[in-house]
């Protein structure tokens, strides 16, 4: 059942060399989200004057106010794109920034992409979990203080939201409309965007599975699907190479080549991908470990360990969605 949502301003940062689709997106999505016809979302758009502005696409933008017209109570969404690094030193932003982070009214800050480069400038990540373009590893290494894990889609925790960036921005619109309006209305919007409703904020922006979709041999992307879509089934190295109709020596070759990594390898990030999807909707962990393949807790929290550093508690701790 839809939930009855309460209506949401946004204010939407532009400036030079934005990313359009990091702004078109997640606002597009928001736009759609209608309960009894009635739109839940409306936006504003802000650049530092009050000017028009260029995308970095070539697009020109044009503000409806300036940074310094903004009102409290208002959400902010806080886009990335080229432009970013000139936007990191311009001061007046970092503040309305902090102010935003410092409300009580509810309001929430949002990035999307490297958008989260000028939220952890301002300091509002600091001992938060959050996320950016994997492109910004480098530039995150200047925000010792932020606990990153750029091998997520999106992070949220209170009421500030990072995201990868581009299409993932609108993941993390459709997980917020969810969260505002319920399953209803975000399958609604999903269908008008003709994208996946529930791509989960704890899967990789990495997609390492990709790279199979890529290589010239049909046989290892089948394969690579077929562990996707089953991480649950006992994948030994003979049955991997049954699947592609290979040997395991040339199976792990191929993996070796086109993936740089091993069968088993593949197939445990391909398990940890899917179990950071289930504890994200908050299932018991008997029943992730099983449904991702691990078989039992104790070979998945030695899995989370292997690829996080951190114990499987710490890390549902530290980036559990919601």
């Amino acid at each position: 059942m839809d939930k009855s949502p309460t209506n949401r301003n946004i204010d939407v940062l532009i400036f030079e060399g934005v990313n359009l689709l990091d702004i078109a997106g997640p606002v597009q999505a928001f736009e759609a989200a209608l309960h009894h016809d009635r739109r839940v979302y409306a936006h504003r758009y802000v650049s530092f004057d009050g000017g028009p502005v260029r995308a970095s696409n070539g697009l020109l933008l044009q503000a409806d106010c300036a940074l310094a017209g903004r009102v409290p109570g208002r959400d902010f969404l806080v886009p990335g794109g080229d432009g970013v690094d000139a936007a990191l030193r311009h001061h007046p932003l970092l503040d309305a920034v902090r102010d935003k982070a410092a409300e009580t009214s509810g309001a929430r800050l949002i990035s999307i992409c490297s958008g989260a480069l000028i939220l952890a400038a301002a300091g509002v990540l600091d001992g938060r979990p959050a996320t950016t373009h994997w492109s910004r590893e480098g530039d995150t290494r200047d925000y010792a203080q932020v606990m990153w894990d750029l091998d997520r889609i999106s992070v949220s925790q209170d009421n500030v939201f990072t995201s990868a960036g581009v299409t993932t921005g609108i993941d993390l619109a459709l997980a917020i409309i969810r969260a505002d309006c319920g399953n209803a209305t975000a399958l609604a919007v999903a269908r008008e965007l003709v994208v996946q409703l529930r791509r989960t904020g704890g899967q990789s922006q990495y997609a390492i599975h990709l790279a199979g979709q890529f290589t010239r041999d049909d046989n290892l992307g089948r394969l690579i699907e077929a562990v996707i879509a089953r991480p649950d089934r006992d994948w030994t190295l003979d049955d991997l190479a049954r699947e592609a109709g290979m040997n395991s020596r040339t199976l792990s070759r191929q993996f070796n080549r086109h993936l740089k990594t091993s069968p088993a390898q593949f197939v445990e990030r391909v398990r940890v991908d899917h179990a950071r999807g289930l504890l994200s909707e908050r299932m018991p962990l008997k029943t992730v470990a099983s449904s991702s393949g691990f078989g039992d807790t104790q070979r998945m929290r030695r899995a989370f360990q292997r690829h996080f550093g951190v114990g499987l508690g710490d890390y549902i701790r530290i980036f559990g969605d919601g």
